[in-house]
């Protein structure tokens, strides 16, 4: 079954006979030669394409559930799925029909063929809209874990605390050994709030090849960060990361960076910015928490220089607020489709009250565009990117990349295509990564 658990359902056939077979759906929900019916099916359109635009503007500018406007092609993928219950329950339930039975009830096949078109079109619009985040690039990614971890907790460190201060690059310091698995290994596990106090969901953490030698090598260090709503385990079953890293791997005598891949919000719901407010001391947890368990648990490189932070969306904002915060613990970073500041809504003022009790010189002194203005990074490389089609986010990268060079840092980005999408991030990553292990001392 490896064929089916690796068919894209962002591109090619899958998202192809969808379409098709939507397409057939709608005409067969259409075709009916009473003018009743075809007078029905515009005034319900209009009403599902009204219904759903207010929706989405509820959703962001009443009750704030992201800090920016859906596309548009959400509005109609939601009219879409609105307009077609409408016109598939009333045929399956027999309202308005094309020709009656001599008892004078709809015909039993068309009823079942109408729920069957019904069903199509609900499959459609769930395929286009996981095509347009890319969420779930394949089967296998929807169906069954992606990647498996592991049951047991990350092997003990062999190297006592204290003694993992590498002056030197891991490139220039080990070159391999013998029966290296030919994979990393993931795990998930706990790291807890010591010194923040916040209640963080499991960490994945990804160690490399090199990791399982009797004499493993003292490795450097990425942390990334996923978007919101979401979880650590998007990393996972959304992106090509462990595929890239071991790839990567195989190729350098399996040396990979250690990857952990923290919880900052604390549910799929929450939104702590990833700064230290009213709401949550996310920074805090972020920016001494888990390095102090990484040094403590993992036989990673403890010179700060080697040690990179990236993201998608939330992630890639989180990344360029702690890298400006605290580049004495993050050196490097990636953002792919970051904000331009971290956000709770659409309405700033709004965000200042409910995060910083209406103080908004608080707000202003933990956003990046604002520490960028006041201090210079020329330590500090950074690596952009967004989706070609993503005008928001194409737009914050030119902001904040026009800023951080402004501060002293070394910045690249790049521009792929798509919107704002886990398949922008896939085609980002090789590039971006490639970038951050120069400077964490692994290329």
């Amino acid at each position: 079954m490896d064929w089916l658990n690796e068919l894209s359902l962002i591109s090619g056939a899958v998202p192809i006979v969808s379409a098709m077979l939507g397409a057939l759906a709608v005409l067969f929900l259409l075709l009916r030669r009473s003018l009743r019916w075809w007078i029905f099916a515009v005034i319900t359109a209009m009403a599902a394409l009204a219904l759903s635009a207010l929706s989405c503007w509820a959703v962001i500018h009443v009750f704030f559930w992201w800090a920016e406007d859906l596309p548009f092609s959400m509005v109609l993928y939601l009219a879409l799925l609105m307009w077609v219950l409408t016109l598939g329950s009333t045929t399956a339930l027999g309202g308005l029909r094309r020709r009656r039975s001599a008892r004078g009830r709809t015909s039993a096949v068309r009823r079942s063929l109408a729920c069957v078109a019904t069903v199509v079109l609900i499959l459609f619009v769930g395929i286009q809209v996981n095509a347009s985040f890319g969420q779930y690039p394949t089967v296998g990614s929807l169906l069954n874990p992606p990647i498996a971890i592991a049951e047991a907790a990350p092997p003990r460190m062999q190297l006592a605390v204290g003694s993992h201060f590498m002056a030197t690059p891991v490139s220039a310091r080990w070159h391999g050994a013998a029966d290296l698995p030919t994979a990393g290994t993931v795990f998930a596990t706990k790291i807890p709030g010591l010194v923040s106090g916040f209640q963080a969901r499991d960490a994945m953490v990804y160690l490399p090849p090199a990791y399982a030698a009797s004499q493993r090598p003292v490795l450097p260090v990425l942390v990334l960060v996923s978007g919101q709503p979401g979880a650590p385990e998007a990393w996972l079953h959304s992106s090509d990361l462990v595929k890239t890293l071991d790839s990567y791997a195989s190729r350098h005598e399996g040396v990979a960076p250690i990857v952990v891949i923290p919880d900052p919000n604390g549910s799929s719901s929450a939104n702590t910015m990833c700064l230290n407010s009213s709401l949550a001391q996310a920074d805090s947890y972020m920016a001494q928490d888990v390095p102090n368990w990484i040094k403590t648990h993992l036989d990673a490189d403890t010179n700060h220089a080697h040690w990179a932070i990236g993201g998608f969306s939330y992630g890639g904002t989180c990344a360029v607020q702690q890298v400006t915060r605290h580049p004495d613990v993050y050196s490097s970073f990636l953002a792919v489709s970051p904000e331009k500041e971290p956000a709770l809504t659409v309405d700033r003022k709004l965000t200042i009250d409910r995060a910083f009790k209406g103080d908004a010189a608080a707000f202003d002194a933990q956003v990046p565009l604002t520490l960028l203005a006041k201090n210079r990074y020329p330590l500090v490389r950074g690596w952009f990117a967004a989706g070609a089609q993503d005008a928001q986010y194409s737009a914050n990268v030119k902001i904040l990349e026009k800023a951080a060079r402004q501060a002293g840092m070394t910045i690249e980005s790049a521009s792929y295509p798509g919107g704002h999408s886990w398949s922008v991030v896939n085609a980002a990553l090789p590039k971006g990564l490639a970038f951050t292990f120069v400077g964490i001392g692994l290329l």
